[in-house]
């Protein structure tokens, strides 16, 4: 087959794949009949290098993906949060794959480590994660980590920042549909974890903690074992991931320490519940079931409040500054490689809009709005004594 055959047939290949018509993705890359592409992937046309970078954007895929298909890996396998079918995921599944593979690139032309580092990975037994006994062992495990981690008495403030810079876990933040909270995946370019950036900061922060778990532990478990559910339509190692992220984001010495500040006359209101919540920045329901296994509320209490409704109306009201802030995008290491790459340069302005999912005429605001001008020249050094 020619070689612009094989190209017309995988174009033809990643669109269907998507879900998208020859109408929809003339639109995105700008043609104006839809004959255009239909013609591109018969092979009755030729394609221009500018077409082919757009369309290998819109289909989620890397340039290399068209131009040398048999250098193609097998591809990385994501582990979602929610395991239902949507027709975003594999939209979502392309995108965040994509950036993960722009992180890895970023690192490799800084020259920085693209390795994870291996002794934040503690070695465990898939016995103990299994047997009765497995949510004291996760407990201990979460613990463990908090400990190794030096994440200090407030560990989601900076849980982010500590997973990439220390531990070398690539976050990416895409904005995702409802049903898709994120996920996690382990591919050539090392570990990483997608967070969906619509969510509210504390919703982040657990689905982080969350998708750790399942990192720490990805060697231990076949993805039928994780998404295979019990009689009661529970599944044991999400549950597992959830008491580990329950543990690690409320420590418990940390956390007595403050409930028992708020507590008067052996109650405790509402107020100082959100409060609390706030100040270890998580929900308040992820709260709630933390004091109940710490045995400092009563159960059925807890679960009768939260059927009603009322405890999270109240936490959304006086939260509601922090709903209402500014969205992650992508990822702030990752952009902030990708502008030093810029003022180095290893990558050229056009090459650069691609990698952080911005037009050429958005660069310089992009910029600004991360505190760089592009007339600036970053290159200045200083001798040192």
């Amino acid at each position: 087959m020619k070689e612009k055959n094989k190209i017309a047939l995988l174009l033809k290949n990643e669109r269907e794949a998507l879900g998208l018509s020859l109408k929809e993705v003339s639109k995105k890359i700008g043609f104006v009949h839809y004959q255009t592409l239909s013609n591109i992937e018969s092979g009755g046309r030729e394609i221009k290098a500018w077409e082919l970078a757009k369309l290998a954007n819109i289909y989620g895929r890397d340039i290399d993906f068209f131009l040398w298909p048999e250098e193609r890996k097998g591809e990385a396998k994501i582990l979602w949060r929610n395991p239902e079918e949507n027709k975003q995921k594999e939209e979502i599944k392309r995108r965040f794959l994509y950036f993960c593979g722009k992180y890895k690139n970023l690192l490799r032309l800084l020259g920085e480590n693209e390795q994870e580092n291996k002794e934040f990975f503690l070695s465990l037994t898939k016995n103990n994660l299994l047997n009765r006994d497995s949510f004291e062992y996760v407990t201990k495990i979460a613990s463990d980590y908090l400990n190794l981690l030096q994440l200090g008495s407030r560990p989601a403030c900076s849980l982010t920042k500590i997973l990439e810079e220390k531990v070398g876990i690539k976050i990416i933040h895409l904005e995702l549909d409802p049903g898709i909270s994120g996920g996690s995946t382990v591919g050539d370019f090392g570990k990483a974890i997608l967070i969906n950036a619509n969510d509210a900061r504390w919703r982040r922060n657990y689905d982080l903690a969350h998708e750790l778990f399942h990192l720490i532990t990805w060697n231990y478990f076949s993805v039928e074992e994780i998404y295979k559910k019990d009689r009661k339509g529970k599944n044991r190692i999400e549950q597992l991931a959830d008491v580990f992220a329950s543990v690690f984001l409320l420590p418990e010495d940390e956390l007595r320490n403050e409930f028992r500040k708020k507590v008067e006359s052996r109650k405790i209101s509402y107020l100082n519940l959100v409060e609390i919540a706030r100040e270890f920045d998580v929900s308040t329901e992820a709260l709630l079931w933390r004091l109940v296994n710490l045995n400092l509320l009563k159960k059925d209490i807890v679960k009768n409040e939260l059927e009603k409704g009322i405890i999270k109306d109240f936490d959304r009201k006086i939260r509601t500054i922090n709903w209402e802030g500014e969205r992650p995008y992508l990822s702030s290491k990752y952009i902030s490689l990708a502008i030093k790459a810029l003022q180095m340069g290893k990558i050229s302005k056009a090459k650069f809009a691609e990698y952080v999912d911005k037009k050429f005429s958005e660069v310089p605001s992009f910029l600004k709005k991360y505190g760089y001008d592009e007339n600036e020249d970053y290159s200045v050094e200083y001798s040192i004594t």
